[in-house]
This record gives structure tokens, sequence and C-alpha cells, in this order.
């Protein structure tokens, strides 16, 4: 059975899980019932998000999301941090944005898992995201829609055993098989996809998790750098499995920075900085311009206020789509998968004059990104 932790989606945003990172950090090797008022406090202050009830500790209610996450686990008690929120924590770390830090979890992230109840090292490793990924990718290779549903992901993968290790060739060929999920499984399927949907290669839109990429050579990167499974010899004891999986030395591997443009302006303001990567990743996402376009009938500018449509009648929705937030940030993410919420439509004219405002800004004040929501 795949596992996650069910109904703390939230917690698992990108942006909640630095600020997260920056409280557990002061806290390793801490015992934390010692200290629970404080904890709490500092994790509420810093993240906004609520860590209720309050008759529950932090630990008893939330330690499978600091585990889920890789950021923490306990033992004896004590606050036992990984290398993973050590990065996240850190303002010039290894994870500058939620690419950075996907890709480095999802061929690490395996069944059997210690955070959860019955767990048992000598169960057959199972690597979900890389099987997904995988699934999607042999459907893009074809020619075919690379979407796939819960129900697909039960019937395709799930119900085939699948592992991760396999090639695309066997993605190819699978067959749906007949597979009963429970509720509760249905529910964890759930968030686990829409967590893995942070990653700017993916989306979840109408229902189904979608491949968001049309470049072969991001599709040959991503298949071949990150979904093979760190396949580390399992660890009997729980702690001992968990800080194993979370153990980065010298093995992090980041992304390509590819540039899908000409513009002057756009090729500017990214500079090389893997910060304003995320930006122009969801500023140029084809699925996400479809969404907002779905919701949004008319091309209206949310800056100049030209209705695109009618200066230019013989265009088709000539708006861009632009990312409000500071520029290491993900995609807002809610229960139904992923959001519009800090998404609005640009002129071409506008989101160009947005990017060499942001450029000369970030250069005067000698930044490369944002450092919070209300400075972007």
């Amino acid at each position: 059975m795949w596992r996650w932790d069910q109904g703390r989606l939230l917690y698992f945003q990108f942006d909640v899980l630095r600020d997260i990172a920056s409280v557990l950090i002061k806290f390793d090797g801490v015992q934390i019932e010692e200290c629970e008022a404080v904890f709490r406090s500092e994790l509420m202050s810093k993240t906004g998000m609520p860590f209720a009830p309050n008759h529950y500790t932090v630990l008893r209610n939330y330690k499978r999301v600091f585990e889920c996450a890789f950021l923490a686990t306990v033992s004896n008690g004590k606050l036992l941090i990984s290398d993973f929120c050590r990065e996240l924590a850190k303002e010039d770390g290894e994870f500058n944005n939620v690419d950075d830090f996907l890709l480095s979890y999802i061929n690490r992230f395996r069944f059997p898992f210690p955070a959860f109840n019955a767990y048992n090292a000598s169960d057959e490793r199972i690597y979900p995201f890389c099987a997904i990924i995988k699934f999607l990718i042999s459907l893009f290779q074809r020619g075919i829609q690379a979407k796939i549903s819960l129900d697909d992901i039960f019937a395709l993968i799930i119900a085939n055993n699948c592992t991760g290790y396999e090639d695309l060739t066997f993605y190819n060929q699978l067959k749906p098989k007949a597979y009963a999920a429970t509720d509760t499984e249905k529910r964890q399927l759930r968030e686990m996809v829409i967590f893995l949907s942070q990653l700017s290669a993916l989306k979840v839109y109408d229902a189904c998790l979608w491949l968001d990429i049309t470049s072969q050579n991001a599709i040959n990167e991503l298949y071949e750098k990150f979904l093979t499974p760190l396949d580390r010899d399992p660890k009997e004891n729980r702690t001992e499995e968990f800080m194993s999986l979370t153990k980065i030395s010298n093995e992090i591997v980041l992304p390509t920075i590819e540039i899908f443009t000409s513009e002057s302006a756009d090729i500017e303001f990214i500079e090389g900085k893997r910060k304003r990567l995320e930006h122009f990743r969801v500023d140029r996402s084809p699925l996400l311009r479809k969404y907002y376009r779905e919701v949004n009938r008319q091309p209206i500018c949310s800056m100049c206020q030209m209705d695109v449509s009618e200066k230019y009648p013989w265009t088709d929705y000539m708006l861009d789509i632009h990312h409000l937030l500071p520029l290491a940030s993900s995609l807002a993410i809610t229960t139904r998968g992923t959001s519009l919420q800090d998404i609005v439509g640009l002129c071409p004219t506008c989101h160009r004059s947005i990017h060499i405002y942001y450029t000369k800004w970030l250069r005067a004040n000698g930044q490369d990104a944002f450092r919070s929501r209300t400075e972007a």
C-alpha cells in the first residue's frame, strides 16, 4: 500500500517547507517536550500555519509531515534534522527553488518508508514518484497526451506492482488491472500527487496529473538524471533509515538552466540565477496558460486593463501568464491541485516591462530574488 500523511497537504507547500526548515534547524538535538510551547510558537509565527490542535503536541500531529518532507525525525524525544532540512534553511543552499528540491527528492522517497507503521526493511522497495513520472514520459514519447488520473495510477501502476526501477519500455506496455482502492488510499494518493505537482514539469488540472514539458531535451534530462532510484541499502532501524535516505553528501544533481526564449529582457532577467528560473518556468507553462484561459475567458491585461482581443482582433488570446510571488516560490497548491491564486494575465508589453523592472530593482538592491511575498 502506498502511504502519505493525510490531511496536511498545505504544510507540504514548498514555501511552507522552507519556513518549517528554518525553525526546525534551531531545535536540532533538542528534547522537544521540554520546549513545546516555544517550538509551536516559532513554527506558527514563521509559517502562518496553525499547528493545531493545541491539546496535542506538535510532534504527535506533525512528525509525519516532517519525515515525509525529508526534514526531520525524532529519536528518544530529540529532534534530528536532515541534510535536506539544512539545505532548505540556508539562504544560499543547494535548493534554490522547488525543482532543485523535488528533483533530489523523487528518486530517494521509497516504500517501505520509516514514518509509517509496519515498516519492514525487507519489503520490496518501491519508488512511487519515479514510477508515475516514467509512465507520463512513456506517454509523451508515444505522442499520447501525457496525463494520468488517480484511477489510472491505481489500475496501471499500483495494480501492476511498478517499482520505479523499470525502463520506459516496461511502462509502454502496461495494461490496466482491477484494483479496489479504499477511501483512505484515494485520499493519500491524491495528496501525494498534488505534492509532486509542485515540480514545474507537472501540473494537477482537471483531476489529472499532467506532464507540462514540450522540450525533448528537458524530457531526456528528467529521465536520465533524476528518475533512477537512489538505491541505498535499507536499515532495520527507522531513524537510521530516515537519515540514510535524506543524507546528501556530494550527490546533489541540479537541473540544467534551459532558456526557451530569444527575448533580451527574459535573458537579462534570468542571468543564470537559479532562483529566477522557477518564475520563468511558471510564466512559460503551456498547460498553466490553458488553465488560466479556461477560467478567464476574456484576454484582459491585469496591469493596463487592455482587452487584447479588442485591440488585436486577429489574435487568439494574446496574454502571457505571470507569477506574482517571490521568484523562487512554487505555484500554490490546494486540495484540488494546482492553483491559479498567484497567477495573473498580462499583455506581452506589460509582462516584459515587469521583468525589466524586476531586473533593475534586484540589481540595485544586490539581491538574486525577493525575500518575501510582501517585497514581491
